[in-house]
């Protein structure tokens, strides 16, 4: 006759099994203060959040940094990014300022203008104030709509990528500019990806730097004005070389305006993007096995964000609307490192504000922020 264990043993297993998931994570969800727009979020090693976020018209307004500590109930007074008022353009989710944390506690930003078209950066100092902004590119770019984008390496090397040239997004490529003096002084810019991908010149692109130093880079290709596929940029030798390859097809001869994000975690680098309405996630050691949350979009699904914590869960926010001035309602959902969902998809109580995104910073006890 077979041997049934007793029912303790039963129960051990099962708690074992149970254990092994690993509690569920908070997600608190957070709204930019003053009614800012585009925000993009960092934390640092004492837990604190740092939040930039644009403020003004669709052409021209400025970039403000606030902080929030660990044990903090609302967000710092605001500090002006941008040196020179109203130099950031603020049209859509692609604008805006993006931001990276550095080894030494220093935050990076970028961001650029129109008329003419300009690609700027400025670093805070050690009492948390920002220099004077640098202007990136002196050429006078044609059909920029898209903010540059910026990470940090362990080493203190500062990288900046865009994409530019002919208005005509078959013949755009990605570009980098790279600072070895930790922002202080950059070598001339120069192209990165393979001329024959283009660059879809109104949709977003975003860099990461990991904890072994590799360097990527995801953009939206335009090869033939029709190939506009998701692309990874990937380098292991701190920017000096890159080889390219495909995130996920999407054949389409118009430009969806569309954003990407990236992310370094414990467990790899993720990437997150859209493609045709919906918005996935994916390893970027396993673009072949991308993830997408349950369910359909009321409208469409856009802008999605990602990030992991020291324990292998997963959140990816995004927001639902139609076209692409919409922010849309708030989504997000969690998953475990398996890429299954481990709870009810959340759903904000307020809209994403127009042409606006949501951005996601993890917290030192693997607890999730959502600002929006």
């Amino acid at each position: 006759m077979p041997v049934i264990p007793n029912r303790s043993v039963l129960l051990v297993a099962l708690a074992l099994l149970v254990g092994c998931a690993g509690p569920i994570p908070e997600v608190d969800v957070l709204r930019a203060p003053e009614g800012g727009s585009i925000p993009q979020v960092v934390i640092d090693d004492a837990g604190t959040l740092h939040l930039v976020y644009y403020t003004g018209s669709m052409t021209s307004g400025d970039l403000w940094h606030v902080i929030r500590a660990a044990d903090a109930t609302d967000w710092s007074p605001p500090q002006r990014v941008n040196s020179d008022p109203h130099s950031v353009s603020g049209l859509g989710p692609i604008d805006g300022g993006q931001l990276a944390i550095g080894p030494d506690g220093l935050l990076h930003v970028t961001w650029f203008h129109k008329d003419p078209t300009r690609f700027h950066y400025a670093r805070s100092d050690h009492t948390g104030a920002f220099g004077p902004q640098q202007t990136l590119s002196m050429k006078d770019e044609g059909g920029v709509e898209t903010a540059p984008t910026v990470t940090v390496d362990g080493d203190g090397n500062v990288y900046v990528f865009w994409h530019a040239d002919p208005v005509e997004d078959a013949q755009r490529r990605v570009y980098m500019a790279v600072s070895r003096e930790n922002g202080a002084l950059f070598d001339l810019p120069r192209a990165v990806s393979p001329a024959a991908e283009g660059a879809c010149g109104c949709c977003g692109l975003r860099t990461v730097s990991d904890d072994a130093g590799a360097l990527f880079v995801s953009y939206r290709g335009a090869g033939e004005n029709i190939h506009r596929g998701m692309r990874l940029l990937t380098s292991t030798d701190q920017g000096r070389t890159f080889t390219d390859q495909l995130i996920q097809p999407w054949e389409l001869n118009a430009c969806p305006i569309a954003t990407t994000t990236l992310s370094a975690g414990p467990d790899g680098t993720l990437v997150a993007w859209e493609t045709d309405g919906q918005v996935y996630f994916a390893d970027v050691d396993r673009l072949d096995d991308p993830v997408s949350p349950p369910g359909e979009a009321e409208f469409r699904r856009k802008n999605a964000t990602v990030a992991s914590n020291d324990r292998g869960d997963i959140l990816l926010a995004w927001g639902d609307g139609p076209g692409w001035q919409s922010g849309g309602t708030l989504h997000w959902q969690l998953f475990d490192r398996a890429g299954r969902p481990r709870r009810d998809e959340g759903i904000g109580s307020s809209p994403i504000p127009a042409r606006s995104v949501p951005t996601i910073a993890v917290r030192p006890d693997g607890s999730f922020v959502v600002v929006y």
